[in-house]
């Protein structure tokens, strides 16, 4: 058996935890309307996260790589400075961190 499919399992497992993330965060929102732009930059930072974490993934050949890649990306924006420029790719982590 090919592990490509376990390893697709887990990359849309651990995107599934993102999303999930996301919904509470919206409904969140709901009852508090200015938490929305907040919501909104947390839906393009997870659309970019999906995106990077896929093509990383998709090199990979294991459900292990995957799992790791996942763990890559986050470790590298968790790294990065809180300076303009960078703080635009970190700025999924710094919304849940304030939530």
């Amino acid at each position: 058996m090919s592990p490509e499919p376990a390893r697709n399992l887990v990359h849309l497992a651990l995107l599934a935890a993102w999303a999930v993330l996301g919904i509470v965060m919206t409904f969140g929102a709901l009852f508090h309307p200015a938490e929305a732009p907040g919501v909104g930059v947390f839906w393009l930072w997870c659309v970019g996260f999906a995106v990077v974490t896929t093509v990383l993934v998709s090199r990979t050949a294991s459900p292990l790589g995957a799992l790791g890649m996942h763990g890559l990306v986050l470790l590298i924006l968790a790294l990065l400075p809180r300076l303009f420029p960078l703080s635009l790719l970190r700025a999924g982590l710094d919304i849940l961190g304030r939530g």
